[in-house]
């Protein structure tokens, strides 16, 4: 499903604070701006996307007071994304930026547990690397399936995909013991391409256009 993105502007001709939502597309073309009029009086504002989110200003390039919805934001699909590969969660965030899911990383299986909690379900999908244990840190005694097989103890029913920069071979992906522990795809991260990847098989199980 489409997402839109929810603004708050206040017109700085009238003073009327009003709310727009704003389908991505309709700022994909035109340089990536849209002309909007006030829903009170005849001021006009420009719409673009910008670096840090939706840029407003008036005709003359004058800055105009907008604030993103809260409600909004906080629609975003939570995905707990688990690899102790700092290089590979930055590029995960980056890659996920313009996507409705926000990816909350932890770097050890302990973490993750952590991040869990007691509403270990207010996550939609799980992301976790197959090799936690090889970050060279004493302290992360879980490996990838030992932390599948603790999530899977507190009664978490959240699906998983497992991402791995070895090889996957056919024998380990045909066991049947990932079924038991919720996975529902692999990604092998030797690809250049795995995190576009990623993100077609986060798109394809949360059920996003």
């Amino acid at each position: 499903m489409a997402r839109k993105e929810a603004v708050e502007i206040k017109c700085s001709g009238c003073g009327t604070e009003f709310r727009l939502w704003i389908p991505p597309e309709r700022l994909s073309g035109n340089g990536g701006s849209e002309e909007f009029g006030c829903i009170k009086c005849d001021d006009h504002f420009i719409i673009k996307k910008g670096f840090d989110g939706i840029e407003v200003t008036n005709p003359e390039g004058d800055n105009i007071e907008v604030a993103r919805d809260e409600a909004a934001a906080a629609e975003k699909i939570q995905v707990l994304f688990v690899d102790s590969d700092k290089l590979a969660v930055a590029i995960a965030e980056s890659t996920l930026g313009e996507t409705p899911i926000k990816l909350t990383s932890a770097t050890s299986g302990e973490m993750a547990l952590e991040k869990l909690g007691n509403e270990a379900n207010r996550f939609a999908l799980v992301v976790s690397d197959l090799h936690l244990k090889e970050s060279g840190d004493p302290e992360d005694k879980l490996d990838g399936e030992d932390f599948l097989r603790k999530m899977g103890e507190r009664d978490a029913k959240i699906p998983v995909i497992v991402t791995t920069g070895k090889d996957i071979v056919d024998d380990i992906i045909s066991d049947s013991k990932w079924f038991d522990l919720g996975v529902k795809g692999f990604i092998q991260k030797g690809n250049p391409f795995w995190a576009e990847e990623l993100k077609i098989k986060l798109k394809e199980l949360l059920e996003l256009d």
